[in-house]
């Protein structure tokens, strides 16, 4: 043999293991990553009641996969419901923003299925108290804490004692978030140790105007004008902020089979455990199932009942025996 034929094949040889290498890089292997289990359905509004808790979790996924930009908190807010849905609408999910059966499924099987590799681990913290329940130097009286305020209401924000120099009057969300500014440069000699505010109203510095937050937990903070947020600013305890009125906004699917089993979410504002919805007209002997009604009221998740015939429908929606109902149009599908 040659020495040519000889090269030949101890280089074929030496190829060999680096095929073999490739191959197996490719086969799928357990996943790495932590099972993620949500173990109960989520919405906006909600706030987790333990750092590291499910909405946080299910926050750091959605960060991992491109759908939410900003650091989890912990709060259900408007960055999560708009990543929820643009989450859900890629995978072929109704995109309501609501986390139910159907989306908690998905990512448990995303995250536990041991032939899927996922790029991004999914850690699981050891819950600890949150900080949300403790302030310091809550020398803001009112709101008290725990109190209960509507959207659109007035109420009057009392401290203890004199700010030094211009000051600012923020409104925080749990984490430390800013929700906006109730006022701006206020004077000293001029607050007499109050202002009154319009419950809601801030204004925001990223659209340079004023609006409404959604409704949720907060606090107030007493802040400086020439520096940032320090441990001896005065602040409020949390307090809580609901939506102003009855109201629906939108039905998100528009269309649904009649199977009872499919969900439809409601958005709007005020819905309570005793709201109805009817098709047709107020009160008639097609009613829909209600499954779920969010805490801070702004959701409200039901059924439809196998009797409803298909086709296109009025939905009367009433949050009590002796509320004015609020129509939206929904079709009906066929099943056949």
């Amino acid at each position: 043999m040659t020495m040519k034929m000889i090269s030949h094949r101890l280089f074929s040889l030496s190829i060999i293991p680096i095929f073999i290498g490739i191959i197996f890089s490719i086969v799928p292997v357990a996943n790495a990553t932590t099972c993620m289990e949500i173990g109960a359905d989520l919405s906006y509004g909600q706030t987790d009641q333990v750092s590291g808790g499910p909405i946080a979790s299910l926050q750091r996924y959605l960060q991992s996969s491109s759908f939410l930009k900003s650091n989890p908190n912990g709060h259900f807010g408007q960055a999560t419901l708009s990543a929820v849905k643009s989450f859900q609408t890629s995978v072929g999910i109704s995109s309501t923003g609501y986390i139910g059966p159907k989306t908690r499924a998905y990512i448990s099987k995303k995250t536990c299925d041991t032939t899927m590799v996922q790029p991004v681990p999914i850690s699981t913290p050891i819950p600890v108290v949150t900080p949300v329940a403790t302030v310091s130097n809550t020398n803001i009286i009112s709101p008290a804490t725990g109190q209960v305020l509507s959207v659109g209401s007035t109420t009057v924000i009392r401290w203890n004692n004199p700010v030094s120099g211009m000051f600012n009057i923020n409104l925080e969300q749990p984490g430390g978030i800013g929700a906006g500014f109730i006022a701006l440069s206020q004077v000293p000699a001029l607050s007499n140790n109050q202002y009154i505010w319009n419950v809601g109203k801030v204004f925001s510095s990223q659209t340079n105007s004023s609006q409404f937050v959604s409704p949720g937990t907060y606090h107030i903070r007493l802040q400086s004008v020439n520096g940032g947020t320090d441990p001896s600013d005065q602040t409020s305890g949390w307090f809580t902020v609901l939506a102003q009125q009855f109201a629906a906004s939108s039905v998100v699917p528009s269309s649904a089979y009649a199977d009872d089993t499919t969900s439809v979410a409601l958005f709007g504002t005020g819905f309570t455990a005793s709201a109805s919805i009817y098709f047709d007209s107020n009160y008639s002997s097609f009613r829909a199932n209600n499954r779920y009604v969010s805490p801070d009221g702004t959701v409200l998740v039901f059924t439809i009942p196998m009797t409803v015939p298909t086709g296109l429908h009025t939905l009367f929606i009433n949050n009590s025996q002796n509320s004015t109902p609020v129509t939206l149009p929904f079709t009906v599908n066929s099943i056949n």
